[in-house]
């Protein structure tokens, strides 16, 4: 978990955020003296948790907040993020799958302070547990700062075994023992409570037997009292019963009766509704018939028009076929005439073809041009022909273009209305969906605000309960105080009464002096040697051994009033006194000088504060009087001074001018200035008890009102969070109905572009469709202009060259005329021949259509009559069909007829049942009124008892006896035990519950306190495996480090020796750790003894031995180098470049060397008074 970067901001003289990024290896942070490179450290050390703010250099916490400078104003807030690798995976479990860990601390000027795991607000033992036995925290050897080298080398022993435990990875261990002991001392406390109470349920136990006893008794009265009324009753509700189930079989009978009436009457209903429901079916079945008697005359209709149409078509058959066989006769008729003709013809023809014949040859060559130009005109109009059928096939052609583009029009103009009104609803769709976005973002808006309020209030909740912990925890402990402070006031102020009460009572004064200060003060009585003295704390004994009865003698004004207050005692008996006239009273002869007294001798009298005006009298009693601290000194300046005077000792012991010791224990009865000193101190105690209360009752009651603020402000946080959440439902409400609109519209408009996708794509087909046909009908256009030209142009060479045949015909013609006769008889020959012979062909093919004709009709005759065979055949079956429907018809409704008269029969059998029926119900019901009374009178017994005994005497069960048990019997049975009952007078009969609840009760204690003493014994079993665990490890570790530093020592010393040692005679678990060193040429020698540099240097040799036994992932040095010279330097930077390739280290240096040494440095300047600004340089 090595450091990769920090992030500052208003901590200390940060005032601006800076982030510092520190890679592997060694980092340098240089700078001048006071920049705030210690900050640096102070703020890695305050974001892993440090709450002690002068182990950050400042007085309170809020002094970590930048204060302010010349030109910067102070800032509310201080946030130090630091951010660890976690690659090496030595994170607690839950953290293993980030990389990185991020830990950050904030701080407000309001004492408000936060902590965050990964940006997730956590608790500082959270932090603290992270780092737990990795070598990183507040007080770990990861951080050694400016004077830390010093403290490791003064520390005690006991301070310093603090790193090794650290190092030894069992402060885990001693926090479970801590938990353990408090769970121990808890249920210690839990068990000393729990023997207390069994204590005080056993003297309960006892009292509750007695009671428990008494109620047995009367339990068991009442059981028998309960018995014997219990079968009174049972025999007066089995006599009620017996005739109850007298009337009850009666009306049985009549039930079955009616049963039997019902009965009948319902198998005649039955019977009926059988006949209705067969007389319903035959009903039905009447009605299918009738529909199939319909049916079967509409397909015998149907067959027989059939059948009409099949005769009618066979007869236009028949009729076909004679026409065509008359018209086929006629035609073989004509067929032989015209053969006939057409040889008679051919003998015509063959005479005058000879006359032909004759005058072709001379016809020849007209002809022949004339046959030319015939041909030439024949192929000409056959081009003309053709020439017109394309054009019309043109034509034809054009028209379907001329309708498919019109086609295309009507469907480009529907579609372009479509695509427009389409993209109309699109913009319009659009329009609205931007109108809502406006209102969707809002809502959003408020949304996010909802929830950013959401998580402020959350905040200030959490932040409020924590300020609510801690002010109950305030308060508790607070209150706490107050109640010891109010309780020891209690004592004080009781305690001070009494002694007030006694000094008012003059408890303590001896009959004389008390009887006349009890007379009362007058003018001339001022009260007693002790109430005008007070002695300096630790003289009242001195005094009273020296004055003794003397501080009770009286002070009177003068003679006068002493003589008359004796004369009072000597009235009443009431004893002796002294008594001191204030006004006759003499100077000493001889009183202490100032000076001259023996060594450490000082008067007594200067102890005293006298009041004013009596110091004469004072000096009277103690002038002579010295006072030494011991009775020895005493003794020594009696004799060194030769002093004729009384010296006394502040315990007491006083020797006279003569020599006399007076001295030893006192009977343990307080004097009056002791008694008086003691009052003092008390109400000088108690003052100050009652001003601490007062002081600690004002924070307590302040505290209050804080708490009482604070769960205010809790709960309006709830109702605003509350309401929150409301805005938040409502504005999800909101957002969900104008996404849905929105999706909703979406698709609308998706649909739109879809339909105008399509509309333009087949305006595109359409467009091309057009562009085709039209290419299409103008190049048929063209084409048809084309062929109208040559069709012309043919009309013109036909009309031309019928020009040229008439004009060669004429030539022909003139030459025929000659031949006119013989060529016109030939030409008549011929065109007869060949009319004939047309006439012979058509007629055979005439007759081969008509002969095929009568084929076809004798074929569908053929069909027609089999069809008519089956329609005869479909009839005949019909017909058959259609009798058995009638008869089936006839039978169905003679057993209509028959139902019908079998449910009339069964109704009037109905009515004779409901008769009898109505009879047997009037005799059922006044029986079932008198079974009614008796049941009545049966229940209100099951009442009373049940009432009374809580019992059903239907379930009651009498015990079998040889006889049966008398009433009047059971009768003074139960008149005896109610007697007995009364004279047990009054019973608790919750004693036996509360009797068995105690009981239970008392075992559960036992159990109680059996598990409480298994869980003190598992506890300590547990602190045992705990400090044995401990023991061992911190035993292994120190060994280790022990062995290390004995091989580090030297490298940094360049020889001599060094080891560790555990202090003598103290358990392992609480030994201190001392350092025992040897430079070279320099015998053992106690650590202070030490210069800066060789302190410096076994610190830093320990440090690192601790390093090599359990290295922590990054070391923070803060000027350790400082007081090493250079060549310590060296081997300092040596060792640091070997130890950074196990931690990683950062070092606050001035030493040049060092600096060289390191990867990267991090210059801290500051330019601005009071603000620190970082410069990065990497190498």
């Amino acid at each position: 978990m090595k450091i990769k970067k920090i992030t500052i901001h208003g901590f200390k003289s940060f005032v601006d955020k800076v982030t510092l990024a520190f890679p592997d290896g060694t980092s340098g942070i240089i700078g001048p003296n006071g920049c705030g490179k210690s900050n640096i450290v102070d703020a890695i050390r305050w974001v892993l948790g440090e709450q002690n703010a002068r182990h950050l250099r400042g007085k309170q916490m809020e002094d970590v907040i930048f204060n302010g400078s010349e030109t910067r104003k102070p800032l509310g807030m201080a946030e130090v993020v630091l951010t660890f690798s976690n690659e090496d995976g030595i994170a607690p479990a839950r953290f293993a799958n980030f990389t990185e860990i991020e830990i950050a601390r904030r701080l407000y000027r309001s004492g408000e302070s936060e902590y965050s795991i990964n940006k997730v607000q956590s608790r500082l033992r959270d932090v603290v547990d992270l780092f737990t036995d990795t070598g990183i925290g507040t007080r770990a050897y990861s951080i050694i700062e400016q004077g830390q080298v010093g403290w490791l080398i003064k520390a005690k022993p006991e301070e310093r075994r603090t790193i090794f435990e650290e190092a030894a990875g069992i402060n885990k261990f001693k926090h479970k023992k801590e938990a353990a002991l408090r769970r121990l001392e808890a249920t210690r406390e839990n068990l000393t409570r729990v023997n207390d109470i069994i204590s005080e349920v056993k003297r309960q136990l006892n009292s509750l037997n007695r009671q428990a006893k008494k109620a047995e008794k009367y339990k068991a009265l009442r059981d028998e009292f309960r018995s014997i009324e219990m079968i009174l009753a049972s025999l007066e509700f089995e006599g009620m019963r017996t005739a109850f189930d007298d009337l009850r079989s009666k009306i049985e009978g009549i039930k079955d009766a009616e049963l039997a009436a019902t009965t009948a009457s319902v198998e005649k209903e039955r019977l009926a509704d059988d006949i209705r429901l067969e007389h319903m079916g035959a009903e039905d079945e009447f009605k299918a018939t009738r529909e199939r008697v319909f049916e079967a005359e509409k397909l015998i209709a149907e067959q027989e028009r059939k059948n009409g149409l099949l005769k009618m078509r066979l007869e236009e058959l028949q009729r076909a076929e004679e026409r065509l066989t008359y018209e086929i006769t006629e035609l073989e008729r004509q067929g032989t005439e015209s053969s006939t003709e057409i040889e008679r013809l051919g003998a015509l023809a063959r005479e005058v073809g000879a006359v032909i014949d004759e005058s072709t040859g001379r016809l020849a060559e007209n002809t022949a041009a004339l046959n030319a130009v015939v041909a030439e005109l024949g192929a000409r109009e056959n081009l003309h022909r053709a020439e017109k059928a394309e054009s019309l096939k043109i034509n034809t052609r054009l028209a379907d273009i001329r309708h498919g583009l019109q086609t295309q029009n009507r469907d480009e103009e529907y579609l372009r209305v479509r695509e427009a009104k389409a993209a109309a609803e699109k913009e319009e769709i659009g329009r609205t969906l931007q109108a809502k976005e406006e209102p969707l973002r809002i809502v959003r808006e408020k949304l996010g605000q909802a929830d950013g309020q959401r998580l402020a209030v959350e905040a200030e909740m959490r932040s409020l309960r924590e300020r609510l912990g801690t002010l109950e925890s305030e308060r508790s402990s607070k209150d706490t105080a107050f109640k010891k402070l109010k309780d020891e006031y209690s004592r004080a102020s009781a305690k001070l009464a009494t002694l007030e009460e006694m000094d008012r009572n003059l408890e303590g004064i001896k009959g004389g002096p008390k009887a006349v200060l009890l007379k009362g003060k007058n003018a001339g009585v001022y009260g007693l040697i002790a109430d005008v003295i007070e002695t300096n704390p630790g003289y009242e004994k001195a005094v009273e051994a020296v004055l003794g009865d003397r501080l009770q003698y009286v002070l009177v004004e003068s003679l006068k009033e002493g003589m008359e207050a004796i004369e009072f005692l000597k009235a009443n008996s009431a004893g002796r006194g002294s008594f001191v006239p204030v006004k006759d009273a003499r100077q000493a002869l001889s009183p202490v000088p100032a000076s001259g007294l023996g060594t450490g001798a000082i008067a007594l009298a200067s102890e005293l504060k006298t009041k004013d005006g009596y110091g004469t009298i004072v000096a009277n009693l103690l002038g002579d009087t010295l006072v030494a601290a011991t009775l020895a000194e005493a003794i020594d300046l009696w004799r060194e001074a030769g002093l004729y005077k009384t010296i006394v000792t502040l315990d007491g012991e006083v020797i006279d001018a003569q020599g006399t010791i007076t001295g030893g224990s006192s009977s343990g009865t307080a004097g009056i200035l002791q008694k008086r000193g003691e009052i003092k101190k008390i109400r000088a105690e108690a003052s100050a008890l009652e001003e601490r209360s007062n002081a600690l009752g004002a924070e307590l009651k302040q505290t209050e009102d804080q708490l009482r603020s604070t769960r205010s402000e809790l709960d309006s946080l709830k109702e605003k969070l509350h309401s929150t959440e409301l805005a938040r439902v409502n504005a999800g409400g909101e957002i969900k109905r104008l996404e849905d609109d929105c999706a909703r519209l979406t698709r609308t408009r998706s649909n739109l572009e879809t339909e105008i996708a399509e509309a333009a794509r087949k305006l595109t087909d359409i467009s091309a469709k057009k562009a085709s046909l039209t290419a299409e009908r103008d190049e048929l256009e063209k084409g048809f202009a084309q062929r109208e030209e040559r069709i012309n142009a043919v009309s013109a060479e036909i009309a031309e060259m019928a020009r040229k045949k008439e004009a060669i015909g004429g030539v022909v013609t003139e030459l025929r005329v000659t031949l006119a006769q013989a060529k016109e008889r030939n030409e008549s020959i011929k065109r007869q021949v060949s009319d004939r012979e047309r006439s012979v062909a058509e007629t055979e093919r005439r007759v081969g259509l008509k002969k095929t004709e009568i084929e076809k009709g004798r074929a569908e005759l053929d069909a027609k009559l089999g069809e008519i065979e089956a329609v005869k055949a479909s009839l005949e079956g019909l017909l058959g069909r259609m009798d058995a429907i009638k008869a089936e018809e006839t039978t169905k409704a003679e057993l209509l007829a028959g139902l019908s008269e079998r449910i009339k029969a069964v109704e009037a059998e109905i009515k004779v049942v409901k008769a009898q029926y109505s009879e047997m119900q009037e005799l059922k019901g006044e029986l079932t009124i008198e079974a009614r009374e008796l049941e009545l009178g049966m229940n209100n017994l099951v009442e009373r008892v049940s009432e009374k005994y809580a019992t059903d005497i239907r379930l009651f069960r009498r015990e079998a006896t040889e006889t049966e048990p008398e009433n009047g019997t059971l009768e003074e049975q139960r008149d005896d035990l109610r007697e007995k009952i009364a004279s047990l007078g009054e019973v608790s009969l919750s004693a036996l519950e509360e009797f068995a609840q105690l009981e239970t009760r008392h075992q559960f204690l036992l159990d109680q306190q059996t598990d409480l003493t298994r869980s003190v014994d598992a506890l300590h079993s547990a602190i045992t495996r705990i400090n044995r665990t401990t023991r061992e490890k911190f035993k292994v570790t120190f060994d280790e480090i022990n062995a290390k530093f004995k091989e580090t020592f030297p490298r940094f010393f360049t020889g001599g020796r060094a080891e560790l040692k555990l202090t003598e005679g103290d358990e392992i678990l609480e030994a201190g750790v001392e350092i025992v060193v040897q430079p070279p040429g320099k015998r053992f020698q106690n650590l202070t003894l030490l210069s800066g540099g060789e302190q410096a240097l076994t610190a830093t040799a320990l440090i690192f031995a601790i390093f090599l036994i359990k290295p922590s992932p990054f070391c923070l040095l803060d000027e350790v180098d400082a007081p090493l010279d250079d060549a310590n330097v060296d081997r300092f930077n040596l060792f640091v470049r070997d130890m950074a390739k196990i931690s990683q280290f950062l070092l606050i240096t001035h030493n040049k060397k060092t600096m060289e040494m390191a990867d990267a440095l991090y210059g801290i300047t500051m330019q601005e008074p009071g603000v620190s600004k970082v410069v990065t340089m990497r190498f």
